[in-house]
């Protein structure tokens, strides 16, 4: 697939996991991309699982902008906490668009935390509260970051199964 139809696709409004070996343009097409929705008055949130991936990329950590912190799993009262603060709530209602870069190092319960924290932010239970969602990542790069044993890909949490992205390779 070319970057121009990878771009025509993350344009036409679908879920996306766009993916490739290094070199192959994963970033040029998300820039592009974050230029054109900017550009349309689109609200888009850029992260990454990595501080240095997200400065790369101008955006911030997922963890941060989402409200999770370092958690790996989120009770009724952290849903309550993260919804009481106003600042996320109100990022979360001006985006449309969340991008994730480096998604092989987001381990899949982080992803899940993710999920359940933007269906609270956006009160809305739709998968990720109804954003857009931009995977970007290889997967055969760079494992999840995981300081316990049991290590599950994002694609493995049911998270990723409820947004179903197309695959953009």
């Amino acid at each position: 697939m070319t970057q121009e139809e990878a771009l025509a696709i993350l344009k036409s409004g679908p879920n996306v996991f766009l993916t490739g070996e290094p070199g192959s343009g994963k970033t040029h097409t998300i820039n592009l991309y974050i230029q054109y929705l900017k550009k349309h008055g689109v609200g888009v949130a850029v992260t990454a699982s990595t501080g240095i991936a997200a400065t790369h990329l101008g955006g911030v950590t997922i963890h941060s902008w989402s409200g999770i912190g370092i958690k790996k799993e989120l009770s009724k009262r952290d849903l309550v906490g993260i919804s009481s603060k106003r600042k996320l709530v109100n990022r979360a209602e001006k985006t449309s668009v969340l991008v994730i870069d480096e998604i092989s190092m987001l381990d899949a319960a982080v992803l899940t935390c993710i999920n359940q924290a933007i269906k609270t932010l956006k009160n809305n239970e739709k998968p990720f509260g109804g954003l857009q969602v931009i995977f970007v990542g290889d997967f055969f790069q760079l494992p999840p970051v995981n300081r316990e044993g049991d290590v599950k890909f994002a694609f493995e949490s049911p998270a990723w199964d409820e947004v179903t992205p197309v695959v953009c390779y």
